[in-house]
């Protein structure tokens, strides 16, 4: 047989004839083949009924002991194309949940016009994909298909629903879980409609207080203990869950752990490349595999994640290192390490016991329920961990059923998969056969094996495995306690606040365990609302189609099409039915076709090995059923991959944007990921400084290693930079004015409040923005001990868990970078709306404050210019710095002492311009800061100024003045400028047209009539000239 399928009918007789090997006729004679019965028509028991007796039932009455069961379920990519199956008389290619709007059978030639008129119309389809069932035995590989059900992928959650409903009925009802074991658990890929299916179903209702299960799993605080009416399990293929982790972990974001922390492929690759097994191009490798849902990279991958976290114990427990951020870096991967070991080790560590498996499953379900608590889905999306979770969940109850079912046998975790049934309909059944006869001739799949670093094996079973798996060996309380134990060995080892696991009194609400993070009985990753029905009738009915006579369809499809084909246009029309008919016999017309056989054509054909139902008569010639298919409904064909595997649906290749020959680390020029820099970013329309720590460089939308500096800050590139805000803790003042304020890190990160979905309620995330390539600036700090300040409370860096060492930043090196910042971003014409805003959920950790409490590199000047682009009033005046309610009286004040040389009350930041300065802000030459004025002639002055200091007020209050606001300085018109014309002879007043003119302010009037008008004299300034008009100093023209 193998021969056979390897190299066809004619090496199988060369063989036959020069080795004596069974011929085909001998192998169809003696082979047992596996029948499995299709879906024709809509799912129903009878078909599965069929299949468990046939398949299940009938080949294995040697079962004398009772095993668990599980379903698994699966889509197969399929041929699109209709077949008659002849033992049924029906047609078979159908998709099964739309099959029932036409009648299967092929009764006449008007049958199958009709069934093509419904594809056509989209009423109908031709399968896409197969939906496969199989069911086995824990314990055993057989694999037993009990559905097989084409689909054309409109079905729904409540579709598969209905179908898994009625497999595990039809298994009760035929017997089959008395005889062969009870059905244990459902077990799936990612598949998004598999998941909501399964937790609707298998998640119902709480276990029973008389159930056999209770008294064990109601002693393991946090296990989610919701099952279904039968108290099956949904389960996750755990070789899925280590392809996502990786995927996880390789992607730009990364994953968060620790404080905030982000790891991902940039960082871990600066790392493993310090192993003894490893250089930058198998680092790479490792990373970046041709195909990312390979499990063998996935598992090694995790392996070189662990052992690397292993040998760095010695730099990890250096308190006195002096590179900070490496060791911030090593604690983070400790975490991952002992997260990942957690959860790999029980599926490919032969050594282990069930209990010691069982240990490492609930240590990482506690760990996962921690983290994810802190940081959500930034420390894995919602669905990867419902699904981790459900998997450890299923593990606890199918070993506590076996307990009860029979201590004396063994629990195999590696049962716990579905790749069964992909290998089953991903290749031939009689080759899978040999394969298992002869597991030496299998070289095993390569997406399928668990890697060839173990043990130097393809596949891991339970012949395999060494350790002790008797279900007797293990009590599930006890162990599982021993697990949480471990977990907050590893916790305390973090900077994870110790309220997340404090699983006593987290436990405590009925609400919350180990699939309710978060308490409330919120399942994250699982939808609300319902989605969309498709098997209902749509509002708008569709136009109904064209009657059409019989010998009229193939004709007249163009027509149905809305085409319209002229026969000159050069274009091949399509062969009618009975054209097809006669290309496919090679006869040279339907007559001759008709004349060659027997002349009493319309009589039933009879003879050895014809079956009539399988012939339809046309204009007196029998035609069979599956030549009609063929011209008529596949007549536009395609075929699709011809590798079996390749058409499982969970083996989508997936695309890249990661490039890693970004550059030599090691060079001096490149911009790394981890490395330091300063941005600017505002809060509340404050623009400060913030040091942060890049997790992810991006050049033109492709993800990088390394970028290097020039080429970050060229024009002409699209360079950007996601990163962490880090928090920072200042220096007390030094009473030695050469003593710089120092900033330094204290092991955090600045966060935010974020919703948690599905409810009113919030907690607080680490911050991440992206930065543009021309608001980055490096820096490199300088390291420091922290018990060797003496100018800080070492109390405040206690994020910094085990270490004593941190970097530090002067003050004035922040106020330059400010500057230096604010300036790249006019000279961009960087629009302000455009730079990052955040909203911290503690006010003091951004913007950066000095120890007196006050902010420590804010610049007012470009706050007010982002106040003023909300349209918002500005209230603190870059001169002093204080927040005042009328701008310009405050600022007149400023003005009349910068005049008379009177000392301020207060240190001004920078002194009042000496020319014309600005009413509203006291500089000078600023082109925003021009005003202009109207002076109608019965209302007041109008004017108008783009300065972002401007504040309304009233002519009247500003002339009279107050206590309170004794400034007069208003703008302006100057009579000399815009001098008015005398009024006609007879006329008391001139009419004038009101247009706007420059002002002047009354406090620049003196100053402006020296300068601009040197003709007339000015009292106590210049005695010489014309004596100026009373008119000059009045508030209207």
């Amino acid at each position: 047989m193998l021969v056979f399928r390897l190299g066809g009918h004619q090496l199988l007789f060369a063989l036959n004839q020069c080795l004596g090997l069974p011929s085909i006729r001998t192998l169809c004679t003696k082979s047992v083949f596996t029948k499995l019965t299709p879906t024709i028509g809509p799912i129903c028991n009878e078909q599965l009924n069929e299949n468990i007796d046939s398949i299940v039932l009938h080949t294995r009455t040697d079962i004398t002991t009772l095993c668990g069961v599980s379903l698994m379920v699966n889509e197969i990519a399929l041929e699109e194309m209709a077949v008659h199956f002849s033992k049924y008389n029906k047609i078979a290619g159908l998709c099964w949940k739309h099959s029932h709007l036409i009648d299967s059978v092929l009764h006449t030639y008007q049958s199958a016009v009709t069934i093509m008129q419904k594809i056509h119309d989209g009423k109908v389809h031709l399968g896409k994909e197969l939906t496969v069932i199989g069911a086995m035995r824990l314990g055993e590989d057989e694999l037993y298909p009990i559905l097989a059900a084409p689909t054309c992928k409109t079905k729904d959650a409540a579709d598969m629903e209905g179908v898994l409903v009625h497999a595990i009925e039809c298994w009760a009802a035929t017997g089959a879980a008395a005889s062969v074991g009870p059905v244990w658990s459902f077990v799936t890929d990612g598949d998004a409609m598999h998941h909501a299916m399964g937790h609707k179903l298998f998640l119902k209702k709480p276990l029973s207080l008389e159930s056999h299960l209770y008294s064990i799993l109601s002693n393991m605080p946090g296990l989610n203990t919701m099952t279904s009416d039968a108290e099956v399990m949904l389960n996750f293929d755990f070789k899925h869950i280590f392809k996502c982790f990786c995927m996880l972990i390789r992607s730009p974001a990364g994953i968060v752990l620790n404080n905030g922390h982000i790891i991902n492929a940039m960082m871990l690759s600066r790392y493993l490349v310090w192993l003894p097994t490893y250089d930058e191009a198998s680092v790479m490798k490792l990373f970046h595999p041709d195909d990312p849902q390979d499990i063998p990279w996935a598992i090694e991958l995790m392996q070189a994640i662990v052992e690397f976290s292993k040998s760095q114990h010695s730099l990890l427990n250096n308190s006195f290192s002096t590179d900070a951020n490496t060791h911030v870096d090593l604690v983070s991967i400790n975490i991952l390490s002992n997260l990942i070991e957690s959860i790999l080790i029980p599926f490919i560590n032969t050594k282990l016991s069930l209990t010691e498996q069982v240990q490492s499953l609930s240590c990482y379900a506690h760990l996962a329920f921690s983290i994810f608590r802190v940081h959500h889905h930034l420390f894995m999306p919602f669905q990867l961990y419902y699904d981790t979770q459900t998997s450890v969940k299923s593990a606890m109850f199918s070993i506590t059923k076996q307990q009860l079912l029979d201590l004396r046998m063994s629990f195999f975790l590696g049962d716990c998969r579905d790749d069964q049934l992909e290998l089953m309909f991903g290749a031939a059944k009689d080759i899978d056969i040999v394969f298992k006869r002869h597991p030496e001739l299998d070289p095993g799949h390569q997406r399928l094996s668990l890697g060839k670093r173990i043990e130097d094996v393809d596949h891991i079973n339970r012949l395999m495995w060494k350790g002790d798996i008797t279900s007797n060996c293990c009590d599930l309380p006890s162990v599982w306690q021993q697990g949480y134990e471990m977990a907050v060995a590893i916790l305390t080892t973090s900077q994870v606040d110790n309220i997340h696991y404090a699983y006593t009194e987290l436990f405590h609400d009925p609400g919350m365990d180990m699939l309710c993070p978060l308490g409330m009985n919120k399942y994250f990753s699982i939808a609300d609302e319902e989605r969309e029905d498709f098997s209902q009738v749509p509002k708008t009915l569709p136009t109904a189609p064209i009657p059409l006579l019989p010998s009229q369809v193939l004709e007249m499809v163009f027509e149905i099409q809305g085409l319209c084909v002229d026969e000159d246009d050069g274009d091949e029309l399509m062969l009618t039915f009975e054209e097809m008919l006669v290309t496919e016999s090679g006869s040279d017309s339907l007559q001759s076709l008709v004349s060659s056989t027997d002349a009493s054509a319309s009589m039933p054909l009879q003879g050895q090995g014809i079956h009539a139902d399988n012939y339809l008569l046309y204009k007196g010639c029998w035609i069979h059923k599956q030549t009609i298919y063929c011209l008529m409904i596949n007549k536009d064909f395609e075929s699709k991959s011809f590798n079996r595997l390749e058409c499982v649906r969970s083996y989508t290749k997936v695309n890249k944007w990661i490039d890693m020959h970004a550059g030599h680390i090691m060079d001096q020029n490149s911009f790394l990921v981890s490395d330091l820099f300063v941005t600017i970013l505002c809060t509340a329309h404050i623009l400060s400084i913030a040091i942060l720590h890049s997790t992810g460089l991006f050049l033109n939308d492709v993800s990088r290693a390394s970028i290097n500096i020039t080429t970050m800050k060229a024009s002409c590139t699209t360079a950007k930079i996601s990163r962490q805000l880090l928090t920072v803790v200042p220096t007390c003042p030094s009473t030695d004015p050469q003593v710089p304020t120092l900033f330094l890190w204290d092991g955090g990160y600045v966060k935010t409040q974020s919703p948690i979905p599905g409810t009113s309620g919030s907690t607080e995330c680490v911050v991440i923005v992206n930065v543009p390539r021309f608001l980055v600036e490096p820096i490199n700090p300088e390291p420091t001990f922290i018990r060797l300040s003496h100018d800080i409370n070492s109390d405040y860096f206690s994020e910094i868990n085990r270490g004593q060492t941190t970097w530090q930043v002067p003050h004035n090196a922040l106020v330059a970078a400010c500057e230096l910042l604010w300036a790249k971003a006019l000279e961009a014409k960087l629009p302000l709306k455009s730079i990052a805003c955040m909203n911290p959920s503690d006010a003091n950790s951004f913007p950066y404050q000095l120890s007196d409490g006050t902010s420590a590199v804010v610049s007012v000047e470009k706050s007010n210019l982002l106040a003023a682009s909300e349209g918002e009033q500005i209230t603190i005046r870059p001169l002093c710095e204080m927040k005042v309610p009328d701008m310009c009286s405050h600022v007149g004040q400023h003005i009349l002492c910068a005049l008379s040389n009177t000392p301020e009350n207060v240190s001004l930041k920078e002194p009042v311009s000496s020319v014309l300065p600005c009413g509203f802000c006291g500089c000078s030459g600023l082109p925003e800061c021009s005003i202009t004025i109207k002076v109608p002639a019965n209302s007041p002055p109008v004017w108008e100024t783009k300065c972002i200091y401007q504040h309304t007020f009233k002519y009247a209050f500003v002339e009279t003045g107050s206590k309170n606001k004794p400034c007069w300085n208003i703008p302006l018109k100057c009579a000399l400028c815009h001098s008015t014309l005398p009024p006609e002879p007879g006329k008391s007043t001139c009419r004038t047209p009101v247009i706007s003119v420059d002002a002047v302010w009354r406090y620049n009037m003196v100053d402006h009539i020296l300068n601009g008008h040197v003709e007339y004299s000015m009292p106590g300034h210049r005695a010489s000239g014309i004596t100026l008009p009373a008119v000059v100093w009045g508030i209207s023209g």
